[in-house]
């Protein structure tokens, strides 16, 4: 064995680092008795200070992160009641940046639950946009600046059409009537 292969204590492993990366392991990673409700909400203001979260989602990143799943719950009750995690505020804002970027409420609705959302946030914040006439228009919108004017298009392009605004959430009614009628 040459001076090289001797375990003197010096390496990654011993030295609380992930020897897989060679980087340092967390503080949550390296003793889990030792982490404090402080650090569960510290890290959990890190994530919030990035952008919104709802309840559920920022529940899963810090358990992802090694948290203990009670103290997490201490720490988003304690949220909750300060007003600092609010579903249906997040819901009512990403409904709204959503909306703006021309997704149809079949997609905004799959994107809120993926995040974790109540069905009934999504829903009343839903209801703010619920005209038909909202939704067409967004739709139609969506459709000129990808694919130009609808009576414009061939058979071909009508399908493509179709299928992008099914795929961004609209409904296949309101599609038909844009590219057919």
């Amino acid at each position: 064995m040459g001076d090289r292969d001797v375990d003197d204590g010096k390496n990654l492993c011993n030295q609380g680092a992930d020897p897989s990366r060679g980087k340092p392991l967390r503080k949550e990673q390296q003793d889990k008795e030792s982490v404090t409700r402080a650090d569960v909400e510290a890290a959990a203001t890190r994530l919030l200070a990035r952008r919104g979260h709802a309840r559920e989602e920022l529940k899963r990143k810090l358990r992802r992160r090694g948290f203990e799943e009670s103290m997490i719950s201490q720490v988003l009750d304690h949220f909750v009641e300060r007003g600092i995690v609010d579903d249906r505020r997040f819901a009512d804002e990403q409904a709204a940046i959503l909306v703006r970027k021309c997704w149809g409420p079949v997609q905004i609705r799959k994107k809120l639950r993926a995040r974790g959302v109540d069905d009934r946030f999504i829903d009343e914040a839903l209801d703010e946009f619920d005209a038909p006439a909202i939704w067409r228009d967004h739709a139609r919108q969506r459709l000129q600046a990808r694919f130009g004017a609808a009576a414009e298009l061939d058979e071909r392009d009508q399908r493509r059409a179709y299928r992008h605004l099914r795929y961004r959430g609209f409904r296949p009614a309101m599609i038909r009537r844009l590219l057919f009628d």
